[in-house]
């Protein structure tokens, strides 16, 4: 089935759970440009259908927000669009800003919303696009499928993966056929998977 991800794509977008779908996009010279969810936490997949069903409308607006408290290395707040039920994680250094005064919200909302723009106007015009979730269940990675199929104009291919693995890629076939889904084993995801990535997006490439 990975075989169905190989080719050109005139863009390739994360659509988070957490950082390492970007992380990896990245590492293999898939990510010329960010995309509005990179370092953003997302638990819920099914609010992100909901996202792109509303093409972000209201996304991450100042009344929406809430510090929930900092990133792992206590350098930035995690502020929350409870709305959505995503995260900030890496946008508002403790350095700029208080838990109570968000200084640097203007700027981050600029570039968000500059973000937001570019994955719409690509959704709209791309002639094929590769999205990849981390994180979920099958039934919103379907739901999310479904979503992509309304929202997206022409060709998609949908990266989705899990941590139910046991050992190395495990294929899993839905029966849909711009849907991949993979279970990857649930140890050492961030500094041990590299190689498993590099498996999955072989032969992927960026139009030029």
């Amino acid at each position: 089935m990975l075989e169905r991800l190989q080719g050109e794509y005139d863009a390739v977008f994360s659509l988070g759970g957490h950082c390492l779908p970007s992380i990896q996009l990245d590492k293999n010279g898939l990510r010329p440009y960010a995309g509005p969810l990179d370092w953003m936490i997302s638990g819920n997949l099914s609010q992100i259908s909901r996202l792109l069903n509303e093409r972000f409308a209201r996304f991450m607006d100042v009344e929406s927000l809430r510090v929930t408290g900092h990133d792992y290395g206590g350098h930035n707040f995690l502020v929350e669009d409870a709305s959505y039920e995503v995260t900030a994680a890496h946008h508002f250094p403790v350095s700029q800003n208080t838990s109570e005064q968000l200084a640097s919200y203007p700027t981050f909302k600029t570039t968000l919303d500059r973000r937001i723009a570019r994955l719409l106007e690509k959704f709209a015009l791309a002639s094929r696009l590769l999205l990849v979730r981390v994180g979920g269940s099958r039934e919103q990675a379907v739901e999310l499928h479904d979503v992509l199929s309304q929202r997206v104009t022409h060709d998609f291919r949908f990266l989705y993966v899990d941590y139910t693995g046991t050992e190395g890629v495990t294929e899993l076939n839905w029966g849909l056929e711009r849907l991949v889904s993979v279970a990857l084993p649930p140890e050492d995801i961030w500094n041990g998977q590299d190689e498993m990535w590099r498996y999955m997006l072989d032969n992927v490439r960026l139009h030029v």
